[in-house]
């Protein structure tokens, strides 16, 4: 019998387990062109949001002709074009799922999310779209980078918490 009276070490309880995972929240919208994706980042940037706050992803031949910086090709094999994703947390993790064996996008992301969501945005890159992804830093942030995603032209905006470490894939 052990005796909680005195110290020593404890199992962490699930709670200490879950606050000690890092999250990632994002807000997330698709654009058709990199235009409408630019105006978003825009109306963003000028409410003082760091660019490295901000992502890209799309395939890799329609995002390889724009400014998007320090683009990460993601050659997921089971995906019937490269995918590429511009510099910062999401390519970070993108690139751990693929050199963990991810066998696509939606396979490296279904961790993060519903597979019906990681589903419909492998969907939205395959189909030519570029999504842009805004961290976010509170409930104010959120909101902005709301408003700013669904003015820009955004479609299926939304927000999605990334939770770390995540699954089979990596990291």
């Amino acid at each position: 019998m052990v005796d909680a009276s005195k110290p020593g070490p404890r199992a962490p309880t699930i709670a200490t387990r879950v606050t000690n995972l890092s999250v990632l929240r994002f807000a997330v919208g698709s654009f058709d062109t990199w235009t409408d994706a630019q105006r978003a980042v825009q109306e963003l940037r000028s409410g003082s949001k760091p660019l490295r706050e901000i992502s890209y992803l799309g395939l890799h031949e329609i995002l390889m002709g724009t400014q998007a910086e320090g683009l990460c090709e993601l050659p997921f094999p089971g995906n019937p074009a490269p995918i590429a994703c511009s510099a910062g947390p999401i390519a970070e993790r993108l690139s751990a799922r693929l050199g963990g064996g991810a066998p696509s996008l939606q396979a490296a992301i279904v961790a993060w999310l519903i597979p019906r969501h990681a589903a419909q945005l492998q969907r939205t890159v395959e189909n030519g779209k570029i999504v842009t992804w805004v961290g976010l830093a509170d409930h104010d942030d959120e909101r902005r980078a709301y408003r700013a995603l669904l003015a820009a032209g955004g479609d299926s905006v939304g927000v999605h918490d990334f939770v770390g470490p995540t699954g089979k894939y990596g990291r």
